[in-house]
């Protein structure tokens, strides 16, 4: 994301939430402004390529603030258990802070279809790979050999965004709690 101005700051977090709440195609650049408090000059000078370029550089923001907040958990022994604590601690607080209204923006974004989007689900790509490789990391440092570990960390990610998916239908947090128990248990303690 660029740090040159904190008018571009509030414009890539403005696209974060909408992409959380509406994904791509329910987010329009007036709604970006609004919840910026942006002046539309803004959008187009830090953003010349327009709303795909913005939602990358959300997608790029939200992505490098998790996997930072996973790598710091997985640093810590049982490294796998807190990587899991700490990524269903965030997608909670996703979920509880807008009373359902927001997800996962780099989940919701990656369920859009629309021609332009190609590089922002690159950047979708990109930061689903890093999270993996975060939570394969915390993954061998607890002892699993790279293939098993690798496998492993598909299957918390995939639970864990499945999971939000239908806390978010049922209103209810019962989904990602069942889901977190679920999985402590095929984590090495």
């Amino acid at each position: 994301m660029p740090k040159k101005s904190n008018a571009a700051e509030r414009i890539v977090r403005a696209t974060a939430a909408l992409l959380a709440s509406r994904g791509y195609a329910g987010t329009g650049l007036n709604d970006i402004i609004a919840r910026a408090e942006a002046p539309k000059g803004s959008l187009y000078h830090y953003f010349p390529d327009g709303k795909p370029q913005i939602a990358s550089a959300a997608i790029g923001f939200v992505g490098r603030e998790v996997c930072d907040f996973l790598d710091q958990a997985g640093g810590r022994a049982p490294h796998a258990r807190n990587v899991l604590r700490c990524f269903t601690a965030t997608l909670r607080g996703w979920l509880e802070d807008s009373q359902f209204a927001e997800a996962c923006p780099v989940f919701s974004t990656t369920l859009s279809i629309d021609t332009e989007l190609a590089p922002v689900h690159a950047e979708c790509r990109q930061v689903l790979q890093a999270w993996h490789a975060s939570i394969e990391r915390a993954l061998c440092a607890d002892g699993l050999k790279k293939e098993a570990a690798a496998s492993r960390a598909w299957l918390v990610l995939a639970a864990l965004e499945g999971a939000v998916a239908i806390a978010r239908a049922e209103q209810s947090l019962r989904a990602l709690h069942a889901t977190e128990r679920e999985l402590r248990e095929l984590l090495p303690a």
